[in-house]
């Protein structure tokens, strides 16, 4: 497990200092400051925003720092790398808004046939090995990009994040005989086009991608999912 060294002072410091200073606060008749105040300016993993977004979506659509979310850049940045800690990134990815559209844990995205999720293979130094599991309807070279952007942003020591075989990021797969070699079917790993939109998307140039399965309209006005 890699660490980096810190200078914020323990829990048990912060908060024998916090009774310290609600001594001497009562003893000078001042109130003494809520507890809410005093929150350590590098949070962990366990930290949840009561936003609309999760740190995920926070960072994604560049609100951190902003009034608009709980989290700052330096809550970004874990100050540990181990497995359990990109497990836990994997799922604020997964359980994030924008996850909503790409993992078949939700209920929307399962009603039309999504059903891809992530694993970690392995953690081994910089390098992680994930696995692509189901259909998803993205490409799933997306899928693994997005996962890799946010990992390398919590996890800077992690500098490669890849699959254990290259056949996981294709999109289709073609199916031989096993006597002959010869490709008997292609088979379409990708969710239904339950609407139709990706393949109108693909005619016009566009990249479905970039707006996901789902037109925004079904989050309601003012919610991005589509990450910067």
């Amino acid at each position: 497990m890699m660490r980096r060294s810190s200078s914020l002072p323990s829990p048990v410091v912060r908060c024998t200092a916090f009774l310290l200073l609600c001594t001497i606060s009562s003893s000078l008749g001042f109130t003494p400051p809520s507890p809410q105040l005093l929150r350590p300016i590098s949070s962990n993993l366990s930290t949840k925003s009561t936003k609309l977004y999760n740190i995920y979506d926070d960072w994604s659509t560049d609100l951190l720092s902003t009034a608009s979310s709980d989290y700052t850049y330096e809550d970004l940045i874990l100050p540990f790398c181990d497995e359990e800690a990109v497990e836990e990134c994997l799922e604020e990815l997964m359980d994030s808004d924008y996850g909503k559209t790409m993992f078949g844990r939700h209920d929307m995205a399962a009603n039309v046939g999504i059903t891809g999720t992530l694993e970690l293979i392995s953690l081994e130094g910089p390098e992680a090995t994930l696995s692509l599991i189901g259909k998803f309807w993205h490409r799933r070279e997306t899928v693994l990009g997005k996962a890799a952007m946010y990992l390398n942003a919590r996890m800077p020591e992690i500098t490669s994040i890849t699959v254990a075989s290259a056949e996981d990021l294709n999109d289709f797969e073609e199916v031989t005989d096993e006597f002959t070699g010869e490709v008997l079917y292609v088979e379409d790993k990708r969710s239904p086009d339950f609407n139709g939109d990706r393949e109108t998307m693909e005619y016009q140039g566009l990249d479905p991608d970039a707006r996901g399965p789902f037109p925004p309209s079904v989050f309601g006005s003012g919610v991005k999912i589509i990450p910067t």
